[in-house]
C-alpha cells in the first residue's frame, strides 16, 4: 500500500480547519461547531470511504486461452464490479507493463463505477517471456472524495498466465548437436532391444515361441521368428538443473532467465523428436521426474506440461539433482550421452555441458 498526499490540498484543509477552530472559539453556537466537527471528521471519514470502497470492489481477469505462446496475440478481458452503494470515481488501473503489453488498455487508465455498476474492458495482449507469471492489472489507485490523498493498493484478484516458449533453433546454435547425431544411428552388433522388431528369419532350434511370427509363418508355411532390433550405440539424456524459485517468483530478472531456459530445452527436445531420435529428459517437478520423448506426440505432451511444472518440492530434491548432474559431468559413458543444462550456473560453470 502506498499513500500519496496532495500537499497543497492538505494545506487548504488545515487552513479551513484553523478558521473553523477560530470561528468556534470566538462565536460558539451549533453552526460553528457543526462546521468544526465536519472538518475534524473529514480525513477519518475519507479513509473509511476508501476502505469500504476497496472491499466492495471485485475484479475478474481472464485470457481467451488456458495456455498461450510467447509473442502470440490473444484477447484479455477484465470485469470491474462495484458491489457497494458508495460510488468509485477516477479509480486508476496499474498494469504489469514489464512482462506483457495490453494494446487497448493503457497504464494509469481511469475507471469510474456507480453503485452496483459493472464495467468490462477488453484488449489484445502479448506476453514477452515464457513461464508462469501474473499479467494484466496488479494494482489500483483510489482517491478520497476531496482529493486530499489517494491510496495505491495491490489487488488480490491477479491473473496467472501460463506462457509456453517459442519453438526455435536456439539450442542448435549453442550445442554441438551435429556431432551428437553423428555418434548416433550406428547400431550395435551385440546389444538388442527387448521387443522384437520387423525383421524375420527361419525358426531355429532354441528360439523362444514368443518370438514366432505366426502370420508370416502361416503365409510361408514355415515357422518364422521376429528378430529384435539392434540398439543404438549412444543414448541421449537431457538433465535440467533448474534454479530454485525465489521468494519473489514475479521478479523480472528471474522471469527473463526462466524464459531463456525454457526456450532452450524446448529447442533441444524439438530437435531430437523431429528427427525421430529418442530423448530421455530428467527434470524437477516437485520430485525428480524422468520422461522419454520418442514421437511428436511425446514432444507436444512435454511442451504443454513443462512450462509451469518445473519446481522443487523440497531442498533435498534440489540436492539430489545437483549430485546427479555433478556425477554425470565427471563420468565417461560410451553407451550414453548426457546434456546437462544449468539454468543459473555459478561463476566458472557453463550453461550447457555435454558428458559421455
Amino acid at each position: 500500500m502506498k499513500i500519496k498526499i496532495h500537499k497543497w490540498r492538505l494545506l487548504i484543509y488545515f487552513c479551513v480547519l484553523v478558521l473553523g477552530i477560530v470561528f468556534a472559539s470566538f462565536y460558539g453556537g451549533p453552526v460553528s461547531f457543526v462546521w468544526l466537527y465536519a472538518m475534524l471528521l473529514l480525513l477519518p471519514l475519507s479513509g473509511i470511504y476508501l476502505f469500504v470502497s476497496y472491499h466492495c470492489l471485485r475484479i475478474y481477469q481472464e485470457i481467451d486461452v488456458m495456455k498461450l505462446t510467447k509473442g502470440e496475440t490473444h484477447t484479455y478481458r477484465v470485469v470491474l464490479e462495484n458491489d457497494g452503494v458508495l460510488p468509485l470515481y477516477d479509480m486508476s488501473l496499474y498494469l504489469y507493463t514489464d512482462r506483457c503489453k495490453l494494446f487497448e488498455i493503457r497504464e494509469d487508465t481511469k475507471v469510474s463505477l456507480n453503485s452496483f455498476q459493472r464495467v468490462e474492458l477488453s484488449s489484445d495482449i502479448q506476453c514477452f517471456y515464457a513461464g508462469a507469471y501474473y499479467v494484466g492489472i496488479h494494482a489500483i489507485r483510489l482517491v478520497d472524495p476531496f482529493r486530499i490523498f489517494d491510496v495505491m493498493l495491490d489487488i488480490p484478484w491477479k491473473h496467472r498466465a501460463i506462457v509456453r516458449p517459442q519453438i526455435s533453433d536456439l539450442a542448435s546454435e549453442d550445442l554441438e548437436i551435429e556431432n551428437l547425431i553423428q555418434n548416433m544411428g550406428v547400431k550395435s552388433e551385440y546389444r538388442f532391444e527387448e521387443i522384437p522388431g520387423s525383421d524375420n528369419r527361419p525358426y531355429q532350434r532354441g528360439d523362444s515361441l514368443h518370438s514366432v511370427n505366426w502370420k508370416v509363418s502361416a503365409r510361408l508355411n514355415e515357422l518364422t521368428v521376429r528378430l529384435p532390433d539392434k540398439m543404438e550405440k549412444k543414448r541421449i539424456t537431457l538433465l535440467l538443473l533448474a534454479d530454485k524459485t525465489p521468494e519473489n517468483s514475479q521478479d523480472i530478472e528471474f522471469l527473463k532467465i526462466r524464459d531463456y531456459f525454457l526456450e532452450f530445452i524446448i529447442s533441444v527436445a524439438w530437435y531430437f523428436s523431429d528427427r525421430g531420435i529418442p530423448l530421455t529428459v530428467i527434470y524437477p517437478s516437485g520430485s525428480i521426474v524422468e520422461t522419454t520423448i520418442r514421437t511428436h506426440k511425446d514432444f507436444w505432451d512435454f511442451y504443454n506440461t513443462v512450462t509451469d511444472h518445473i519446481y522443487y518440492g523440497t531442498d533435498s530434491t534440489l540436492t539430489e539433482l545437483q549430485d546427479l548432474a555433478f556425477a554425470q559431468e565427471k563420468s565417461v559413458d560410451e553407451e550414453e550421452t548426457w546434456i546437462v543444462i544449468k539454468e543459473h550456473p555459478l561463476p566458472g560453470e557453463s550453461f550447457t555441458s555435454i558428458c559421455g
